[in-house]
């Protein structure tokens, strides 16, 4: 019994020695095309940073149009910044409003998601301009 209590204590103690490490999710810092950002010209990938390394093998990232999936590549790590995810499009996004569904798992096995919506407007130009 007693040995199980001083477990216990020790355990406490140590932990709340290291607060940020038992406490510490990965979120998302910023995604280009930004969320609720008017996009002008139709992009043909999307980014999605986080505070840490993200395993893509284990993250998902969808995007939808009026409730319909958009044809991507699978996410991927961005090669020279591990906290990075890109998607890649075929074709550059056609005008539209898009829905962002993301599932990262961090490098230490925690599951964080979310979604965020941008529309896609392109601008018109008028040639005012005569002959």
């Amino acid at each position: 019994m007693i040995k199980g209590t001083v477990t216990v204590a020790l355990f406490a103690l140590l932990s709340g020695f290291m607060p940020g490490a038992a406490l510490a999710h990965s979120h998302l810092k910023m995604s280009v095309p930004a969320a609720g950002a008017k996009v002008a010209a139709g992009p043909t990938e999307i980014r999605l940073q986080f505070n840490e390394v993200v395993e893509p093998q284990f993250s998902k990232v969808t995007v939808e149009s009026k409730g319909k999936p958009v044809t991507s590549a699978p996410a991927a790590s961005n090669p020279g910044d591990k906290t990075t995810l890109i998607v890649k499009f075929a074709q550059p996004l056609q005008a539209g409003s898009y829905k962002v569904n993301w599932q990262a798992v961090s490098a230490d096995t925690h599951k964080v998601k979310g979604s965020f919506t941008f529309p896609v407007t392109p601008c018109s130009t008028q040639n005012n301009s005569r002959r």
